[in-house]
């Protein structure tokens, strides 16, 4: 009679056992390996070219990228960009956007290599991301992929709400014209009270300590405010926002306002004359409609004015998705102003960039 009754039970605690395996994750892998490749091919038309230039700029760019992971800890990363062009003559370059190792340990994550980061919260400008790559308002997106990162070891240490970084990157590779400089820099950040708020500060070599303040902070559903306020040498701020609406339809705007330095201002090209306002206005929709004819669009217009001069350039970007490879796109930055103005003298009345993007 027992053993009639203990046959059945271990049948029971045996097919219970086995229906908790089939529920448990499979275990990862030691080792992970991904890629991806983005192949760009870009025509730029300029009308009314001012300079003795060709009117036509075609570029052709590849873009590999790679990540290996070994275990949970381990991590190497990498991106490159190959760029030929025909404008002058045929110019060809590779560029390093990121490379870099990285290892995590408990609250502690180290990095060191070439890596985009972004402190600032600024969509169109930045006051506080000193490591940043340069935002350029009419191609916030850089839609090209052409940013590369900065040169650093990097650690950061995570414990709760708490995250503080320190960085210190190296301008030796960095090329002469983006004068750069060894930087140093300390990052705070933490939630509080619902605002997303960083504290920065360091200092460049040969220059002066900086201090920063970034915040973001949503509300509700719809709305984003962001904002940075930093001090080199004289104070920059920016006050942003962003609103969706039911329809999927995002407004962003920004003011910017940098002192007439040449950390914020290139004097060397356009000699402004102290203090400049800047204002971004972006109105955007990815997936036009949830119809076949049309949820495969997005359309964006953007423009950015300096308020001191009453300069503009008004963007147009459209892109056209067929399946999950291809695309094409339309970009048009169009400026307007007096011959005397930022915006104003820029050398063509247009520029409108037609490509079609392959990515696997």
């Amino acid at each position: 009679m027992k053993l009639s009754l203990t046959i059945p039970a271990l049948l029971i605690l045996a097919a219970s056992a086995w229906a908790a395996a089939q529920d448990d994750p499979p275990p990862e892998p030691r080792r992970d390996f991904r890629y991806a490749l983005a192949t760009i091919d870009d025509a730029t038309v300029y009308s009314n070219l001012q300079v003795p230039l060709p009117t036509l700029l075609n570029q052709v760019l590849i873009e590999p990228t790679l990540d290996f992971r070994y275990k949970p800890h381990w991590s190497f990363s990498s991106s490159l960009v190959g760029v030929a062009n025909r404008y002058t003559g045929t110019y060809t370059q590779l560029r390093v956007k990121e490379s870099y190792a990285s290892l995590s340990a408990g609250d502690f994550d180290f990095m060191a290599g070439r890596r985009i980061v972004r402190w600032g919260t600024g969509y169109a400008f930045t006051a506080a991301g000193v490591l940043d790559p340069p935002r350029i308002a009419t191609n916030p997106t850089d839609r090209l992929n052409l940013n590369e990162g900065r040169d650093m070891v990097k650690v950061d240490f995570v414990h709760g709400p708490h995250a503080l970084t320190a960085a210190w990157s190296s301008a030796v590779l960095a090329p002469a014209s983006e004068k750069l400089h060894d930087t140093t820099a300390f990052r705070y950040n933490v939630l509080l009270r619902g605002f997303d708020t960083s504290l920065i500060a360091g200092s460049d070599r040969g220059g002066d300590a900086f201090g920063g303040l970034t915040f973001t902070r949503v509300l509700g559903e719809a709305w984003e405010i962001h904002g940075e306020a930093a001090w080199r040498e004289h104070e920059a701020i920016l006050l942003g926002a962003k609103y969706t609406t039911l329809g999927g339809i995002t407004f962003i705007g920004e003011f910017f306002t940098p002192p007439n330095i040449p950390y914020y201002q290139d004097v060397t090209i356009f000699p402004l004359v102290g203090r400049q306002n800047y204002l971004f206005l972006r109105a955007g929709k990815t997936r036009l409609r949830e119809l076949p004819q049309w949820k495969q669009w997005d359309l964006a217009a953007s423009a950015v004015a300096n308020m001191n001069d009453r300069s503009y350039t008004a963007i147009l970007d459209a892109t056209r998705r067929f399946g999950n490879h291809f695309s094409s796109y339309l970009h048009m930055e169009i400026p307007v102003g007096s011959k005397t103005s930022e915006y104003g003298s820029t050398p063509y009345s247009s520029a409108t960039s037609i490509g079609v993007r392959f990515q696997l």
